[in-house]
């Protein structure tokens, strides 16, 4: 549950405390679209999302205000851009992970909110085969931050 959680949060942090950051470098993030979360069987919202989100919620009474409130897909069309740009987003998602969805509608919006952004959709699931094959050029990024 940790390293679902961290990385649910590493692109939600950098967006809501964009003063507090420089970089955000995000495999496999945990981004969701509504049409997903609608979808998602009950023992997958049970096991993961009903801890953060709400227990017992099915079909469309999940998309809560808190649901809407942490998700990057909506809290970008809502923050102030220019502090949202001070930050360096980096996002790397298999493209037979299950989170591909999200990954590639996050990189669509900033594309048409002219937030600049590395994106990267590679060959590969999700499994730390694949995140161990990417996490040097998430570093790499984040490391260019600091010059």
């Amino acid at each position: 549950m940790l390293g679902y959680l961290w990385e649910a949060m590493v692109p939600l942090f950098a967006l809501k405390y964009p003063d507090l950051f420089t970089a955000s470098a995000s495999l496999s993030a945990a981004i969701y679209t509504k049409d997903e979360v609608i979808a998602k069987s009950q023992t997958s919202w049970d096991k993961t999302e009903a801890v953060m989100y709400g227990k017992g919620l099915k079909g469309k009474k999940r998309l809560t205000k808190h649901w809407f409130a942490n998700n990057p897909l909506y809290l970008l069309k809502e923050l102030d851009i220019k502090r949202i740009k001070s930050v360096r987003y980096y996002f790397d998602c298999g493209d037979d992970d299950f989170l591909y969805r999200g990954n590639a509608a996050t990189h669509v919006l900033l594309k048409e909110l002219d937030i600049p952004h590395e994106f990267r959709m590679r060959d590969g699931a999700h499994n730390w085969t694949y995140w161990r094959s990417g996490i040097s050029d998430a570093l790499a990024f984040i490391g260019q931050s600091f010059h």
